[in-house]
Formats: C-alpha cells, structure tokens, sequence
C-alpha cells in the first residue's frame, strides 16, 4: 500500500506543479498572441486537475479517518481543513468544468472559480504528495 501512496503522490505533486507554473505563465503565453493555444493547454490540464481533485478528496478524506483519537487539536484541525478545502476544490472544479464542457445552454463557468481551482489545487496538491512522500502510511494503510 505505500507503494500505492508513494505513486499518488507523485501524480500529484506533478499535477500540482504543473497547474501552479501553468497559471503564472498562461497570461505571459497568451499575451503574446497565443490566446487559443493557452486555451487548449488548460484543456488538457483540466482532465489532470479531474483525477488530482478526486485523489486530494480520497486522500484527505482518509488522513481524517486515520487521525487516532489521541491526536492534537491541531492536527485535527489542519487535516479537517485540508479535507473541506479537497471538498470546495472538487465541487467548484467540476461545476465549472462541466459548464465549460456542456454549458450551451446559458450556464457558463465563473472565472472567479477557475482563480480558485488554479490556485488551490497546487497549494493542497503539492503539500499532501509531500506528506504522502514522507509517509506514505497516512490514511491508515498499516491498519
């Protein structure tokens, strides 16, 4: 099972990485005369963004379940934390996502929400891949 965490944390660490440096150069990219192309690499990143949110919500999900009773209130709090920002990522993500994909029909995705996924993603990503990478029995797997 660490092996498995291990890999999840790569993937997102890369994810986040990848989201994160994307969204400080895009406007660079795209302000010199690259608009449509900046579009079609959030396209793809987005499928990435998809399997990183679930991931960040499996993950953070089952870091509150392991937390023993015994834990700080500070650890509590931080890993609830981590869990409802996994939660409003994934929920704000794919409800803007899916209006991008099949908004015909006057919904259309909130840049606002795009600023938030863009920016949260990599925040969270990043630090669960790093907390998995150095231990990677968080969720309870050696239970």
């Amino acid at each position: 099972m660490a092996a498995l965490h291990r890999l999840i944390a790569v993937y997102l660490f890369l994810a986040g990485v990848a989201v994160g440096a994307y969204f400080i150069i895009s406007p660079i990219y795209a302000g010199q005369g690259n608009p449509g192309h900046a579009g079609d690499v959030w396209n793809v990143l987005n499928w990435f963004m998809a399997a990183a949110a679930l991931l960040l919500m499996l993950v953070t999900f089952a870091h509150v379940r392991a937390l023993a009773a015994g834990a700080s209130t500070w650890d509590k709090f931080v890993a609830n934390g981590r869990f409802h920002l996994a939660a409003a990522l994934l929920i704000a993500f794919f409800s803007n996502w899916f209006a991008d994909l099949w908004g015909g029909d006057g919904s259309s995705p909130s840049s606002i929400i795009w600023i938030f996924a863009n920016v949260a993603m990599p925040i969270l990503a990043v630090e669960m891949a790093l907390q998995l990478w150095r231990d990677p029995e968080i969720g309870g797997a050696s239970s």
